[in-house]
């Protein structure tokens, strides 16, 4: 099965986090804007320091990796106004 092959760069750290897999850029846009909107996640209360790349594809059936680097743009692309709309309504 072919796998792709995402990481985040903290742009603080000038470093790329642990790279993780998944099956689709959808999941890993999904998994970003769950992060992204938790409250007690590093990438909510930091969110402009991240951005997320795919470096490539891994094949588990021969081992290979095919490397191709692309960016998926800056967590904040991922945070959603969620949050100001629960603060909105617990206010009124």
């Amino acid at each position: 099965m072919i796998k792709k092959i995402f990481t985040v760069y903290d742009e603080k750290s000038e470093a790329y986090l642990q790279p993780f897999f998944l099956d689709t850029i959808g999941q890993a846009s999904r998994a970003m804007t769950d992060c992204c909107n938790d409250l007690n996640h590093q990438f909510n209360r930091h969110t402009a320091d991240y951005s997320l790349f795919q470096l490539g594809e891994y094949d588990d059936q021969t081992a290979t990796i095919n490397y191709n680097k692309k960016s998926l743009g800056s967590l904040l692309e991922y945070k959603t106004n969620i949050q100001a709309e629960n603060m909105e309504e617990t206010t009124k």
